[in-house]
This record gives C-alpha cells, structure tokens and sequence, in this order.
C-alpha cells in the first residue's frame, strides 16, 4: 500500500507592522502563504523577509513554524500521489540549494492592490511562490501560475480542503536551527542587500 502524501498550504495572519499593513489595504485577515509537504508543519517554505529586523531584506525562506507563534492561521492539506509528492520535494530541494538566486518581487506587491501580476524571473511574492507550486504538481487545482490570485481568492479555492483554523499551535520540539529569522545581523549589511535586491529586481524586470 502506497504511502499518503499530501502538500499543505498555511495561510497566516502574521504580528509584524507589515502584516496589519497588508491587512488593513487588502481589507482581508489572512496576510502571508506557505506550503509543506511535511506531515507536523516543521519545514515551511515562502517568500518572506529574512530577518525578523529588516522588513525589505526577503526572498525565498525555508521557514520555522516558531516564526508562526500567536499567529492565527487556516490550514488546508490537499492529497497528492507519489510522483507529484517527489516531483515537489526535489523541486524544492533545488531552490533550497540556490536560494540566494531568489528575491522577493516587490514590484507584483506593489501592483497587489490593483490585481495586477508582474513576472520576474526568480522572484515571487508569497502568494506567487505558493501559486507556482500548486498549478505545476496539484493538477487536480486546475490554477493557472500566470493568472493573478489573491490570498483570498486561494482561501476559497481550497475552502474544501481545510483541516485547521486558529491559533498556530507550536510543537515544544521545534527550533530555529535552519531558520536565521532571529539573526542580528549588523544593520549596514541588511540595508546593503536591501538596495542590492531592489536593483536586482530592476534589472531583472527590464531584461524581462
């Protein structure tokens, strides 16, 4: 008998500024998306900010549940077979290997509040990234990675597919161990790849 698989999406309405920022312009109380394809919720990717301290300092993350604690969340699993499972897992394990090839796109977080999507090469918002994953390997979704989804449109399509709402519940167990987000790195060095990213992104987009 074949093992289940499934892959996990976790919306969040985090505690930063940036979070309630997000909410009160989109008027929705979900503010942030990762996917998992572990069972327990230990390994979380996204794109998110880096670091706890520098807001725009953010690209691809593979996330600690801690960075969750005292969040609200709604978590769907969404059953999967054992090729696309693979498909997802070696996938993600390529861009765990070239993360820093991966910036946060804050043009398309911009356009968000006009329902527009910009395509950048190795950038992605959170919803973006979380789109990516399901239109190439959950087929059963029929999502479309060019077409642009809010966090509320998503919350709808996978509405039948929710096992939790509530309070992140923090397994005791967890650590921080591949996870920098508490990093106090000195603030000259975020801010230097803050202004690198953006020009990055500016680059990328008029290659584009």
């Amino acid at each position: 008998m074949s093992k289940e698989r499934n892959i996990y999406v976790m919306l969040s309405a985090t505690e930063l500024k940036t979070g309630k920022l997000i909410r009160f312009f989109t008027r929705y109380k979900y503010n942030h998306v990762s996917i998992s394809i572990d069972n327990e919720l230990k390994y979380l990717y996204s794109f998110s900010r880096l670091y706890k301290r520098t807001t725009l300092y953010a690209g691809l993350v593979k996330e600690s549940a801690l960075r969750y604690k005292d969040s609200k969340v709604k978590i769907y699993k969404i059953p999967i077979d054992n090729y696309s499972y693979k498909k997802i897992k070696r996938y993600l394990n390529i861009l765990d290997h070239s993360k820093n090839k991966y910036i946060y796109n804050f043009l398309s977080a911009f356009f968000f509040l006009f329902h527009k999507k910009i395509n950048i090469d190795k950038s992605y918002t959170c919803i973006e990234f979380c789109i990516l994953i399901l239109s190439r390997y959950v087929k059963v979704l029929n999502l479309d990675e060019n077409k642009f989804y809010s966090i509320k449109d998503l919350d709808k399509i996978l509405s039948k597919y929710l096992i939790f709402k509530g309070d992140f519940y923090i397994n005791k167990s967890l650590s921080w161990d591949y996870d920098d987000y508490l990093d106090n790195n000195h603030i000259l060095y975020n801010y230097f790849n803050v202004v690198k990213n953006i020009f990055i992104l500016i680059y990328r987009f008029v290659k584009y």
